[in-house]
C-alpha cells in the first residue's frame, strides 16, 4: 500500500440522536485531516478510521462554510512522525485546457459491509480516477470531476450510491509526476449522472488559512497552478546575460505567477517594477532566474540580469547592462549622462527586462528604472526598498518541508533520499526551509555519499550545525554575514541579543528588557530588522527568528560580548518572564483562578517559558528557574497540562535542591508526585513523598507536614490503597487538631470521605463531610462550603441520593460560573452530569457533559478533552 492511499480515512460522527453518519476524509499532514464542512458541522464525537481500521478522536479545527471545507486534528502522538504535508493547488479557471488525470480515495455507500448490530458498517474504499474541465460550473465555482467508475443504481428515490464520498480529497497529475490536492468532494448531484463528482476547490479555504500555524505547517502559503502552463520552448532573444535554469528548481508556482501576471499585464502602458524580498538564502535570485526565463517570449529583446551588490556606482551598473546590449568597450560613450541616455534608448528598442539582483537601498535601483512603457524590472532584496516608488513587493519566504524534501530529493535522487526517508525529513526540519541550506547539505551528501542519517547527526549539534552549511563558494554564514553587516551598530547588538532568547517568538517588550533598552527604540531595531528579514512578524506585537539565523545570532554574540554581557542579557530575559508572572500570580487567590489577562498571556508565552527553562536550567541559573517554576503553579493546574506541569516541576526540585531552598524543593516535590498521579504514572512517586516528607521535618514546619501527608494519603488512593491512605490522613488530621487548624480540618475531610468512597463507604464518607459543611456554615466562608459540597456530591451519588447530589451541587456550580472559573465549573459539570447519568437523565446528563466539552476545549485541557469526548460518546450508545 502506498502512502497515498494509505492517508484516506473514513470520517464517523455520533449525531444527537444516536445515529452514526459516515463520510471521507484524508490525512493532509501529520494531524491534520480534511473532510467536508457537512460531514462535522454540529457532529458530537468524531473519529477517523484509517484503512488499517484503527481509529483516532479528532476535533473539529475549523470550517470554511462557503466552500464545504473543514479541517480535522488528530492527537500528535496517534500517527508517524514522518507523515509529511501533501502538496496543494489551486485551479486556475481562466485555462481552458483540462485539470488531470485526477484521482480520490473514499468511503462510498455501495462500498459497505455489514457488521454486528452494535457496530457501525465497514466500508471499503473506492478509488475513482477522471479529468476535470476548467470551465464547468464557472457560476458556483465549483468543480466538476468526471469517473469512469459508476456504482450499480441506488435502491429508493433520490438516494445515491455515492453517499459517503463526500469529504474525499482529489488530486490531481501536473504532468512531471507530482500530484497536487486541489479540492474536496462535497456532493453527487443525481441529475448530473452516476459519472460526475461535485468538487469544492481549496482555493478559498487555503487563501483563509494560509498565515495560521496549520497553514504554515502545511505550506498554504505556496500554493502550486493547475493546469501547469506550457514550459515555453528555448526562446533565443537579442540580448540575455541570464545563469541558466536550474534543473531542480523547486516550484514556487503562486510567486511565478503573481509576478508573472504583474511584470505583462499592463506592459504596454507602464514599466512595470516588481521587488521581491526575503532574507538571505531564501532563493531570491533563482527565483527570478527562473520567471525571467519563463518570460523569454514576452521579452523578446532583451533579458539582462546585474548583480548591483557587485557594481560599485549605478552608473558601473549601466557599463554592464550596455556591455550585453553588445555595446563594445571602444564604443562605451565616454559622458556618463551619454550613457544614460543610450541604457535608455536601448531598453526602447524592444520588449526587455531587467534583473537587479542584490539591491540594498532604493538609491542603488532608482536611477537604472526604464523611462517609457514596454520595459519592466525585476529587483532582489533583503529589503522591502519601502522607498523605491511604484513597486509591487512580493515576500518569498522559506519552503515548506514537502517543498523542502522536494528540492533535496531532486538534487540528491529519490531513491537515495527514500532509503532513509525519516533522516531526510528531519535534515530539512533543521534548516527550516532555506533553500541555500538545503542545497549545501544536498550537495555534501551527493560529493561525500554520505548516508542522510550520517549527515544528520553532524547537524543536530547547534554549535557546528551553520560550519556544516559551507560549500566550495557560498555558505549560509557569508549570506547571513552581508545582512548583519549591513545594520546600523544599536540594532546589530540587539540582533545579537536576540540569540540568548531561548523561547519561538518573541514580543518587543522581552526584546527591550533583553538588550536593556527602552521599548520604543526595541520597536525601531526589530523593524529594521524585519525590513532586512533577520526578523520576522509572527503576530501582533510578536516576531520570530528563523532557526539557522537563531544560530547566527548566539555565534555574533559569542565573538562579539563577554561572557558577563551574555550571562546578564539572559538573565534580564527570564526576569522578564519572571517579574510579569509574579506581577499576576502573587496576587490573593490567583493560583486557585488565575487572572485573565495572565491567561490569556500564558496561552501564548506556555511554550516559550518551558524553553527559557530549560536553557536556565542548563546554565545552572537555579535561582532563575526557582522563581519561575513557583508562580507558574496556577496557571498549569488551570490548564490541567499534566506533562507541562512534570516537565516544569523536574527543573525546579534540582534546581532548588542545589541552592538549598528547602520550601522551594517541597512544593515542587509535591506538585511533581500529583502531575505523575495523574499522568497515570503513580508508581514513580513514593520516593518523591519520602524525599518531601524528610524536607518537610527538617524545617519544623507541621502545618506543611500536615499538608505533605495528605498529599501522600491521595497517591495511597490512586494505588488502590485506601486504607493506607486513611492512616496518613489520620496523622495530618491529629496535626490540624493540635494546632487548632479548622481550616485544614476542613480541607481534609474531603481527601478522607474520598478514601470511604473508595472503600465503598458512601454513608461514613457522607457523615465526614455533613460534619464539614456544618463547621464551614457557621464560619461562613463560601470557599470551604463549595469544596464540602462537591465532594458531599459524590458521597450522595454513591449512596443512590441522586436528589441530594444535585442539590448540594447547584451551589457550587453557581458559585464556579460566578468567578467565571472554566476549570472549576467543567469539574462541577461533569460530576453532575455523573449524577444525571446515573439516575438515567440521559439527556441532562449529555448537556452538562457538553458544556463541560466546551469549557475544556477553550481552557485547552486536552487530557480532559477526550475523557469527556469518550464519555458522551457512551451516553450516545445508551440513548
Amino acid at each position: 500500500m502506498s502512502e497515498l492511499t494509505a492517508r484516506a480515512v473514513e470520517i464517523l460522527r455520533r449525531s444527537p440522536a444516536g445515529r452514526w453518519n459516515v463520510g471521507s476524509g484524508y490525512l493532509v499532514g501529520r494531524r491534520w485531516v480534511l473532510s467536508a464542512a457537512h460531514n462535522v458541522v454540529d457532529a458530537g464525537t468524531l473519529l477517523v478510521r484509517r484503512v488499517d481500521e484503527t481509529e483516532h478522536p479528532a476535533e473539529v479545527v475549523m470550517v470554511d462554510e462557503s466552500g464545504d471545507i473543514a479541517l480535522l486534528a488528530v492527537p500528535e502522538d496517534s500517527l508517524p512522525d514522518d507523515l509529511l504535508p501533501v502538496r496543494f493547488a489551486r485551479v486556475d479557471r481562466s485555462r481552458t485546457g483540462r485539470v488531470g488525470p485526477c484521482w480520490a480515495i473514499g468511503f462510498p455507500r455501495w462500498k459497505e459491509r455489514p457488521r454486528g448490530p452494535e457496530e457501525v458498517g465497514l466500508r471499503e474504499s473506492a478509488q475513482v480516477s477522471g479529468f476535470i474541465p476548467t470551465g464547468s460550473n464557472l457560476r458556483t465555482n465549483l468543480l466538476e470531476l468526471g469517473v469512469s467508475l459508476m456504482p450499480r443504481p441506488a435502491g429508493g428515490r433520490g438516494v445515491s450510491e455515492w453517499q459517503g464520498m463526500s469529504g474525499a480529497v482529489v488530486f490531481a497529475h501536473d504532468g512531471s509526476g507530482d500530484e497536487f490536492a486541489i479540492g474536496v468532494v462535497v456532493e453527487h448531484h443525481l441529475s448530473e449522472g452516476p459519472s460526475v463528482l461535485t468538487v469544492a476547490p481549496l482555493d478559498h479555504w487555503a487563501d483563509m488559512t494560509r498565515d495560521t500555524p496549520w497553514g504554515r505547517e502545511l505550506g498554504l502559503r505556496n500554493l502550486a497552478r493547475l493546469p501547469r502552463p506550457r514550459r515555453p520552448r528555448p526562446f533565443s532573444s537579442g540580448h540575455e546575460n541570464l545563469s541558466r535554469s536550474l534543473p531542480d528548481f523547486t516550484d514556487r508556482d503562486e510567486a511565478i505567477a503573481k509576478a508573472g501576471a504583474l511584470l505583462t499585464d499592463r506592459l504596454a502602458e507602464t514599466c512595470p517594477l516588481v521587488v521581491l524580498h526575503g532574507m538571505a538564502g531564501v532563493g531570491k535570485t533563482e527565483l527570478a532566474n527562473e520567471l525571467a526565463h519563463r518570460l523569454a517570449a514576452t521579452f523578446s529583446h532583451a533579458r539582462i540580469r546585474v548583480d548591483v551588490a557587485a557594481a560599485a556606482t549605478a552608473d558601473a551598473v549601466i557599463m554592464e547592462v550596455l556591455a550585453a546590449f553588445g555595446v563594445p568597450g571602444d564604443q562605451m560613450p565616454r559622458d556618463p549622462g551619454q550613457r544614460r541616455r543610450e541604457f535608455q534608448s536601448r531598453l526602447r528598442q524592444g520588449p526587455s527586462l531587467l534583473l537587479l539582483d542584490n539591491v540594498s537601498e532604493a538609491r542603488q535601483a532608482a536611477p537604472l528604472l526604464p523611462g517609457t512603457p514596454g520595459a519592466a524590472v525585476i529587483v532582489t532584496s533583503r529589503t522591502t526598498l519601502a522607498s523605491l516608488d511604484g513597486a509591487d513587493r512580493l515576500r518569498l519566504d522559506p519552503l515548506p518541508d514537502p517543498e523542502g524534501l522536494r528540492l533535496l530529493e531532486r538534487i540528491v535522487g529519490t531513491e537515495a533520499v527514500g532509503r532513509d526517508r525519516s533522516s531526510a525529513i528531519r535534515i530539512v526540519e533543521l534548516l527550516a526551509g532555506l533553500p541555500l541550506a538545503i542545497r549545501i547539505a544536498a550537495a555534501h551528501l551527493v560529493m561525500r555519499r554520505a548516508s542522510p542519517a550520517r549527515y544528520l547527526s553532524e547537524l543536530q549539534d547547534e554549535t557546528r550545525r551553520i560550519s556544516r552549511l559551507a560549500g566550495e563558494d557560498r555558505g549560509v554564514r557569508s549570506s547571513f554575514e552581508l545582512s548583519y553587516r549591513s545594520l546600523r551598530p544599536d540594532t546589530a547588538r540587539l540582533f545579537r541579543h536576540l540569540g540568548v532568547l531561548a523561547g519561538r517568538d518573541f514580543t518587543a517588550g522581552l526584546v527591550a528588557r533583553t538588550g536593556d533598552v527602552d521599548d520604543e527604540d526595541a520597536e525601531r531595531m526589530l523593524g529594521e530588522l524585519t525590513d532586512r528579514h533577520l526578523t520576522e512578524v509572527a503576530g501582533e506585537d510578536r516576531y520570530r527568528l528563523h532557526d539557522l539565523l537563531r544560530l547566527y545570532a548566539r555565534e555574533r554574540m559569542a565573538d562579539e560580548e563577554s561572557a558577563s554581557a551574555r550571562q546578564e542579557a539572559f538573565r534580564r530575559s527570564m526576569n522578564w518572564y519572571g517579574d510579569r508572572l509574579h506581577e499576576w500570580m502573587s496576587r490573593p487567590g490567583a493560583h486557585e483562578q488565575p487572572p485573565a489577562d495572565a491567561i490569556a498571556w500564558f496561552a501564548h508565552e506556555s511554550r516559550n517559558v518551558q524553553a527559557s527553562l530549560r536553557a536556565a536550567a542548563e546554565a545552572q541559573e537555579d535561582r532563575l528557574v526557582v522563581r519561575i517554576v513557583e508562580s507558574l503553579y496556577g496557571l498549569i493546574f488551570y490548564r490541567a497540562h499534566w506533562e507541562e506541569m512534570e516537565a516544569v516541576k523536574v527543573l525546579a526540585v534540582e534546581a532548588a535542591r542545589r541552592v538549598g531552598d528547602a520550601p522551594a524543593e517541597l512544593g515542587s516535590l509535591i506538585h511533581l508526585a500529583e502531575a505523575r498521579r495523574l499522568l497515570g504514572r503513580g508508581a514513580e512517586a513514593p520516593p518523591l513523598y519520602e524525599r518531601a516528607l524528610e524536607v518537610v521535618r527538617s524545617m519544623d514546619d507541621p502545618g506543611k507536614e500536615a499538608w505533605v501527608l495528605t498529599h501522600f494519603g491521595d497517591f495511597q488512593c490512586d494505588l488502590d490503597r485506601p486504607e493506607r491512605a486513611l492512616d496518613r490522613y489520620a496523622e495530618a488530621q491529629a496535626i490540624y487538631r493540635r494546632r487548632d487548624d479548622t481550616a485544614g480540618e476542613i480541607w481534609l475531610a474531603a481527601h478522607i470521605a474520598d478514601a470511604y468512597r473508595q472503600l465503598g463507604r458512601y454513608a461514613d464518607a457522607a457523615r465526614v463531610l455533613e460534619d464539614a459543611m456544618a463547621v464551614s456554615e457557621r464560619r461562613g466562608d463560601r470557599d470551604e462550603i463549595v469544596w464540602c459540597a462537591w465532594h458531599l456530591a459524590l458521597a450522595y451519588d454513591g449512596l443512590g441520593r441522586f436528589a441530594d447530589a444535585e442539590a448540594v451541587l447547584r451551589p457550587a456550580v453557581a458559585f464556579h460560573r460566578e468567578i467565571e472559573n472554566e476549570a472549576g465549573l467543567a469539574t462541577m459539570l461533569c460530576i453532575l452530569g455523573g449524577v444525571h447519568r446515573h439516575a438515567g437523565r440521559v439527556s441532562d446528563a449529555r448537556r452538562a457533559y457538553s458544556e463541560a466539552l466546551d469549557l475544556l476545549v477553550e481552557i485547552d485541557a486536552p487530557t480532559r478533552v477526550t475523557e469527556v469526548r469518550q464519555i458522551l460518546a457512551e451516553l450516545s450508545a445508551e440513548d
